[in-house]
């Protein structure tokens, strides 16, 4: 399971669509900091059988046994190397370290990489910034945009404007009360 990413708006102001593509293009596993990195092994609860985890074995060989990997990014909100808006969004626990674990295969080392992999999908997905839209979408939206608030302005101005129509909105009021008083006595 990947990590989550915050949604709503950062503070830091985000880059623009060639500035990301341009940074994403450079970025790889190699590129994070192995001073903010830590990996940890544990026992893996997966493939294996029930007595992989027992007597004998577990005392000759624990390094092989230990397949579970647990990767730690530590302090993400102090890192220089990532983007400010990229850091506000990358959920991080109670430490302010990005966590990701893999249990997937018997194998330390594919473990390790599935993690790597995690942790760099993580880091692209907060980095990545939508396309701009091109002249022709923006034109198009905003003349929706004009005709959705010419379309309001004319239902508030034509309310006003009928004079026959208001037996019909006292009745939707009383309408409205009846229903408010019927709630009240349920609860």
């Amino acid at each position: 399971m990947l990590p989550t990413l915050r949604r709503g708006y950062a503070t830091a102001r985000a880059w623009t669509y060639a500035q990301a593509s341009e940074w994403l293009a450079q970025f790889d596993k190699t590129k994070i900091p192995s001073d903010q990195l830590r990996i940890q092994f544990s026992r893996s609860s997966g493939p294996g059988g029930q007595n992989v985890n027992k007597g004998k074995f577990l005392t000759l060989f624990w390094e092989k046994l230990s397949t579970k990997v647990d990767m730690r990014l530590m302090r993400v909100r102090q890192s220089p190397w990532l983007p400010e808006y990229a850091r506000q969004k990358i959920q991080v626990n109670k430490a302010g370290d990005l966590q990701v674990t893999s249990d997937r295969t018997r194998s330390q080392q594919k473990n390790i990489d599935e993690c790597y992999a995690k942790l760099v999908e993580t880091i692209k997905a907060a980095v990545a910034v939508p396309r701009e839209p091109d002249a022709a979408t923006q034109q198009r939206v905003n003349s929706l945009r004009d005709r959705e608030t010419e379309l309001c302005r004319r239902r508030e101005g034509g309310a006003d404007e009928e004079d026959g129509d208001d037996d019909e909105d006292d009745e939707a009021e009383q309408e409205d009360e009846e229903c408010r008083v019927k709630d009240e006595d349920d609860t």
